[in-house]
């Protein structure tokens, strides 16, 4: 596999990660409340995920994140 598509799955990963953890967060909260269905919390994950900005906050994070991990394992003296 190619470097670049390993890096694109790498921050793909991170995107996935950030989504399911915001994920289990709204739906945990959406089952507490005493309103509403069992579909509430994932209702609610799915209009907060569909959003550009945060689309787009998770995968700028993920970016930066892995280039300044990248970044410093280049700094890093080999032993």
């Amino acid at each position: 596999m190619p470097p670049v598509i390993g890096r694109v799955l790498d921050v793909a990963a991170a995107v996935a990660l950030s989504a399911a953890a915001a994920f289990v967060i709204v739906a945990v909260n959406g089952f507490l409340m005493s309103r509403g269905g069992a579909l509430t919390g994932f209702r609610l994950w799915y209009s907060f995920i569909g959003r550009p900005d945060i689309l787009g906050t998770m995968v700028l994070t993920a970016l930066v994140t892995f280039f300044y991990l990248v970044w410093q394992q280049r700094r890093r003296p080999r032993i």
